[in-house]
């Protein structure tokens, strides 16, 4: 009788204990999970508090750097007309005096260079490079890095005809074919047109249209900027026709090419 009463009460004191255990455990826990909590509340504030002056630092350098809203772009070197005429010039002239000391196979080795150069710079740019760039860039970082691509590309795209005309009559005694001279002509035409009259005008009224968006809402002039934006839609189109001839031309030569190939 006694052995029982011991084995309940030892038995009790064990279901009193357990629950009492349990909810030590659990309280523990429950502290501990606090004490984690506050301490990446802490944490978290304290990057923040770091980062603050990060932050505050780069709103001034983008202030001083103009940042958006600030100064556009200054004209590269390749915009210069004056700069243009003398890379054409000399391309020209050291086309023409070639065969003065170079071998009709180093003068088709040029040819045929400044072909792959010609159309790669036409292929990549127009079919590859501009679609990426467009829809993946914001609009006014696009136009902004198209005015410093686009005079260079235009650049490309004069000298290069300018040369082949130049091998081309060497390569065939002063007799080249009629078609491919005008071909490689009306590239060059197109790409002078391009270099030194649509491409400044429309650059020019890009930026004018970017100065009246980035003003502040108050005294920004709507229809205005709704003007600049179809001159330079006009423009564009224009530039965007005579690169479109530009390549044809190029298929073009590249098929008189072939054929000698053939």
């Amino acid at each position: 009788m006694s052995s029982c009463i011991i084995s309940n009460q030892v038995g009790m004191a064990r279901g009193l204990a357990a629950p009492t255990h349990a909810f030590s455990v659990a309280r523990v826990a429950k502290n501990s999970s606090a004490v984690f909590g506050l301490h990446q509340t802490r944490a978290i504030q304290s990057r923040r508090s770091s980062l603050k002056p990060t932050i505050a630092s780069a709103a001034t350098v983008g202030a001083a750097t103009g940042g958006v809203q600030g100064d556009m772009l200054e004209p590269s070197t390749a915009n210069n007309p004056i700069v243009r005429i003398v890379a054409l010039a000399a391309t020209v002239a050291a086309a023409a005096y070639s065969t003065s000391f170079l071998p009709a196979a180093a003068v088709g080795f040029v040819h045929m260079l400044a072909f792959g150069m010609w159309f790669g710079t036409l292929g990549w740019t127009s079919f590859i490079f501009g679609i990426v760039a467009f829809r993946n860039l914001p609009r006014q970082t696009f136009g902004k890095l198209q005015a410093k691509l686009f005079p260079k590309y235009f650049t490309v795209s004069a000298a290069a005809p300018a040369l082949l005309l130049a091998t081309l009559h060497f390569l065939t005694n002063g007799a080249p074919p009629t078609k491919e001279m005008t071909l490689l002509g009306i590239s060059l035409g197109a790409s002078l047109m391009n270099l030194f009259f649509t491409e400044p005008a429309a650059t020019k009224v890009m930026f004018q249209r970017y100065e009246m968006e980035n003003q502040a809402a108050a005294i920004r002039d709507e229809a205005q900027i709704k003007m600049l934006a179809k001159q330079f839609g006009k423009w564009h189109g224009i530039s965007s026709l005579l690169n479109l001839i530009v390549l044809i031309c190029a298929v073009g030569h590249a098929y008189y090419l072939g054929g000698l190939l053939a």
